[in-house]
């Protein structure tokens, strides 16, 4: 798993068209999965329109974003889901899916590639999150599937294996601060702040009910095995 690093505005520089005239593959493969992984609905990908309220064309223009509702009215799996286990996988993989922006409304933020969360409203929307393409990854059809799978003889994936973090020796629950506490809520796609509080909590507990964990909010060595790949 990589976290992608390198960002392209659609909306400057760009008009609609050719090559970029219709639904990305690379998105409806990652609809489709989301679909059946998590229950996510597809709103749409293209649409040639410009963003909302403003004039600048919409990556949706260029058939670069998919909006997926995860709310109960899309019948997805609402939003301790989305945050405890979408969101990190979507940006611990987002470079082998080529996913280089991702839009939380309801929580008004953004990630991006190469910078992280942005604590800064995305624009308009709801109980749906934007993802957008890269440029180079905008045509790919393959499976998500496909692109997550890893010979164990490769030497690529061998080496470039991220080393899991050390369990701290000690369970982390409310009120416990530190680099481990940051650790877990960048894991469950929370503002790394240090302070295990009641969202920090609450985003474990969903996590661990997920997982088939006993949910009691504390990352003990079970939980942190499960969570860090341990």
């Amino acid at each position: 798993m990589t976290v992608a690093t390198r960002f392209q505005s659609w909306n400057r520089g760009l008009e609609p068209g050719a090559p970029y005239d219709g639904a990305s593959p690379n998105l409806q493969a990652l609809a489709t999965y989301c679909h059946a992984r998590w229950k996510l609905k597809s709103l749409g990908i293209y649409n040639r329109r410009p963003v909302r309220g403003g004039t600048a064309w919409s990556s949706h223009a260029f058939g670069a974003a998919v909006d997926l509702g995860f709310g109960e009215r899309h019948g997805g799996p609402g939003i301790a889901v989305l945050e405890a286990d979408i969101l990190p996988w979507l940006i611990q993989h987002s470079a082998e899916l080529g996913i280089q922006r991702i839009h939380h409304y309801q929580r008004t933020r953004y990630w991006e590639a190469g910078r992280g969360w942005v604590e800064k409203s995305p624009g308009q929307g709801h109980d749906w999150i934007h993802v957008e393409t890269t440029r180079e990854a905008w045509a790919d059809a393959s499976s998500v599937r496909e692109r997550l799978v890893e010979s164990p003889q490769s030497p690529a994936s061998a080496t470039s294996a991220p080393t899991a973090p050390m369990y701290p020796g000690r369970p982390l629950k409310r009120s416990s601060t530190g680099a481990s506490v940051k650790l877990i809520q960048a894991r469950l796609g929370l503002t790394a702040d240090g302070k295990f509080g009641p969202q920090t909590e609450a985003a474990v507990k969903s996590w661990q009910t997920n997982n088939g964990l006993q949910a009691d909010g504390i990352v003990g060595p079970a939980t942190w095995a499960r969570l860090f790949g341990t």
